[in-house]
C-alpha cells in the first residue's frame, strides 16, 4: 500500500475519444502530465473515466517495491457517492471530492488544513464552498478493481498480434508438412500455397491500411494532447495580473512545463503570506512556496505548480471582479467657490 503523501492524483475523462482509441489517448495524456521526473502511473480505467495515481519510480526502487502489487491508499476505503470529505491518512490528511462514485479531485496536507486552504480546494474541485468537515478515520476495504501500471495498458493489443503471428506460423507449418508428404506433386503444392498466400495478402491489405491510418491518427492525437496540455503564456500573464497585489512588479519568470518560478518586487505593505494566498485563490496556481537561496536581492522568489492547461473560468472572473472593485476611482472633492468682494460681487 502506498501512502497518499507520496502520490499525485488526476482524473482523466475519455468520453470524447472512441472506445478503441481510449488507451492510446490516455497514454498520450500521461506522457504530458510529468508528475515526477520518472513516474510510475497506477491506472484505474473504467468506462470513459481513468483514475490515475503517480509515484516516483526512483523512490519505489529504493524501497524494493517495483516488483510488488501497488495499491494507492485513497482507493482502500469505501467510495463516496457525491460531495467532499476529509480523511485521516497514514501520514497527514487527504481531501476528496466525489461525483457519481468517481474521485474527481484529491489534495494532501501534512497537517490539518486551515479554512483558507480548504476553500481553495473546494474551488479547485468546483464544488459549492463550505466549511471544513471533521477528519474521518475510515475502515480499510479492498477495491473491486486492481489498478494496473500504465505500461500494461498496451499488452492487450500486443497479445493479439502474437496470436496472429502464431496462427500464420501454424498455417505455414501445415503447408510445409503437406508439401513434404506430397513430394511427387511439389510443384502443384507450391503453386497452391502461393495462391493462398496471395489471397491472404489481398485480404489483409485493407487491415494493414486501416492500421497505418490508426497509427497516424494516434500520433496526431498525441501531438494535439501535448499542445492542449501546455499552459499558454498569455493566460499566465493575465492570471498573474488579476491575482497579484497592486504595485507588485515581476522581475523574473521561468515556466518549465507546469512548474513556474516567479520573482516579485513587492510594495512595503504587502506580506509574503498575502502573495501566497492571492496566487492560490485563483485555483490554477497551486503548491505555492517561497524560495530562499541566501542571495541578497531586493525581491522575493516563489515556486508553484500549474494545475491544468488554463485557469478555471469562474476563478478568473471572480478575481477580475475583485480587482475591478479594488481599483474603482474615487471622485475628487468639490472645488471651493471664491469669496465675494467687499462690493458684494465676485471677481
Amino acid at each position: 500500500m502506498l501512502a497518499r503523501s507520496v502520490l499525485r492524483y488526476r482524473l482523466f475523462s475519455l468520453a470524447a475519444v472512441p472506445p478503441a482509441e481510449r488507451r492510446g489517448a490516455l497514454l498520450a495524456q500521461l506522457a504530458a502530465w510529468q508528475a515526477f521526473p520518472d513516474s510510475v502511473y497506477l491506472v484505474d480505467l473504467f468506462g470513459d473515466q481513468a483514475q490515475v495515481f503517480a509515484a516516483d519510480r526512483q523512490q519505489l526502487a529504493q524501497h524494493g517495491l517495483m516488483a510488488l502489487p501497488l495499491w494507492p491508499e485513497s482507493l482502500l476505503h469505501e467510495p463516496a457517492a457525491d460531495g467532499v470529505r476529509l480523511l485521516q491518512s497514514l501520514e497527514g490528511f487527504e481531501a476528496q471530492a466525489w461525483r457519481s462514485g468517481v474521485l474527481v479531485a484529491s489534495r494532501w496536507w501534512s497537517a490539518l488544513p486551515d479554512p483558507l486552504e480548504w476553500q481553495a480546494f473546494a474551488r479547485q474541485a468546483r464544488v459549492a464552498e463550505q466549511s471544513r468537515p471533521e477528519p474521518q478515520d475510515l475502515a480499510w476495504l479492498k477495491p473491486a478493481r486492481q489498478p494496473v501500471r500504465a505500461e500494461q495498458l498496451g499488452q492487450g493489443s500486443a497479445g493479439q498480434q502474437k496470436l496472429l503471428v502464431l496462427a500464420v506460423g501454424l498455417a505455414l507449418l501445415g503447408f510445409a508438412s503437406m508439401t513434404a508428404r506430397d513430394a511427387w506433386d511439389a510443384r502443384q503444392r507450391v503453386q497452391t500455397v502461393s495462391a493462398e498466400l496471395q489471397l491472404i495478402k489481398e485480404g489483409a491489405a485493407p487491415l494493414l491500411a486501416a492500421r497505418e491510418k490508426a497509427l497516424a491518427l494516434a500520433d496526431r492525437s498525441a501531438a494535439l494532447s501535448r499542445q492542449l496540455a501546455a499552459p499558454q503564456p498569455l493566460d499566465l500573464f493575465e492570471q498573474l495580473g488579476l491575482l497579484l497585489p497592486k504595485g507588485s512588479v515581476i522581475k523574473e519568470l521561468d515556466l518549465q512545463g507546469r512548474n513556474l518560478k516567479l520573482a516579485l518586487e513587492l510594495p512595503p505593505e504587502v506580506s509574503r503570506a498575502t502573495v501566497v494566498q492571492a496566487l492560490e485563490s485563483g485555483a490554477w496556481l497551486t503548491q505555492v512556496s517561497e524560495v530562499k537561496d541566501g542571495m541578497p536581492r531586493s525581491w522575493v522568489s516563489f515556486e508553484m505548480r500549474l494545475d491544468g492547461a488554463g485557469p478555471p473560468r469562474q476563478a478568473s472572473s471572480d478575481a477580475g471582479l475583485k480587482r475591478a472593485a479594488d481599483e474603482t476611482p474615487v471622485a475628487p472633492p468639490p472645488l471651493p467657490l471664491p469669496s465675494p468682494t467687499p462690493s458684494g460681487r465676485r471677481p
